[in-house]
């Protein structure tokens, strides 16, 4: 009896956590969200574990006198690369809020994440289009993200990961779609 065993697909288990989502939508503002909350936690993890060999090596560890000279050397390499990692995880994936305001007659787009605060402004009369950017992952599976459109032919990424749930963003653009006209 044969039988044919899935992969486990660590990708599919994030598009739970990770995709647009409008977080408010009125008649004049639709806003909307791209989190990456998920891999903060992985950074976080990183951040915590290795962080925990850093500061025995600083003293924590009440047996740190049985180690010799190379086993420290090489643990806190580790630790200190474990550190470094959940803080690029963090810091390379910050938050998009993109706040489509009919009033003010402008999109603005703030990206949030460790050490990094920027906002963006683009007229509403400037957007020509937004639509669904695709591309291939490592094993030549679809991936997608959402992209703004300006009449000037700048592309404005909405959303931060590639991702595979294109029903979901394909809604989305169609909300955001039919509140800008």
């Amino acid at each position: 009896m044969g039988g044919v065993i899935n992969k486990f697909n660590f990708n599919q288990i994030l598009v739970v956590f990770l995709y647009m989502k409008i977080t408010q939508h009125t008649t004049s503002n639709l806003i909307t969200k791209d989190s990456s909350g998920c891999l903060w936690l992985f950074g976080l993890f990183f951040v915590v574990i290795a962080g925990t060999f850093a500061a025995g090596l600083l003293g924590l560890f009440t047996n740190l006198h049985e180690l010799n000279e190379l086993e420290r050397a090489a643990i806190w390499f580790v630790s200190l690369a474990g550190v470094a990692a959940g803080f690029w995880f963090i810091y390379s994936n910050p938050s998009i809020k993109v706040n489509f305001d009919k009033r003010e007659g402008e999109a603005l787009i703030s990206i949030t994440g460790l050490m990094k605060n920027e906002t963006e402004k683009y007229p509403l009369n400037e957007i020509k289009d937004i639509m669904i950017k695709e591309s291939k992952d490592d094993d030549g599976d679809p991936i997608y993200a959402i992209e703004m459109i300006l009449k000037s032919g700048s592309a404005i990424s909405l959303t931060k990961l590639w991702l595979r749930n294109k029903e979901e963003l394909q809604k989305n653009i169609d909300d955001i779609k039919n509140f800008l006209n």
